[in-house]
């Protein structure tokens, strides 16, 4: 009878070429080694150099564009509109309002504005929730 050969957990080994659970990256850690490649190889994208007088690569229509696909993908809502998009040293700085919450009437649903960091080249980088509100909410501008 032939002997199983199991891990120190007492599972099965995993399948030739499969890849571990362990050994997946956490989306922090693949983030940092994506922007560690693109220092070391600034021809597979983006430029990521400290260097900030090149011009970007890509428009703030299109960065705008890009910026309301990419949040809805990862974030899983619709996008409603783009309220700024900044160049900065870094890179792109776009906010979008997204929208959290659907009501009955529109005027209530509940949207939230997601400040996205993007290189030159149209990369999405980091992105987070700077403020939630309801559509038909007065804000005051600082």
């Amino acid at each position: 009878m032939a002997q199983r050969v199991t891990h120190a957990e007492g599972r099965p080994p995993p399948a030739a070429g499969a890849a571990d659970k362990s050994d997946r990256l956490k989306p922090a850690e693949m983030a940092d080694r994506v922007r560690a490649e693109l220092l070391e190889n600034p021809g597979r994208g983006a430029r990521l150099k400290s260097d900030t007088t090149s011009p970007p690569t890509i428009g703030a229509a299109d960065i705008a564009e890009r910026a309301k696909g990419e949040l809805s993908r990862v974030t899983g809502l619709d996008a409603d509109h783009v309220s700024s998009v900044l160049l900065e040293s870094d890179g792109w700085h776009v906010t979008v309002d997204l929208i959290e919450l659907r009501r009955i009437p529109a005027a209530t649903d509940v949207l939230a504005a997601y400040e996205a960091v993007f290189t030159p080249a149209g990369i999405l980088m980091s992105y987070r929730r700077t403020r939630r509100y309801f559509r038909d909410q007065m804000l005051e501008e600082p």
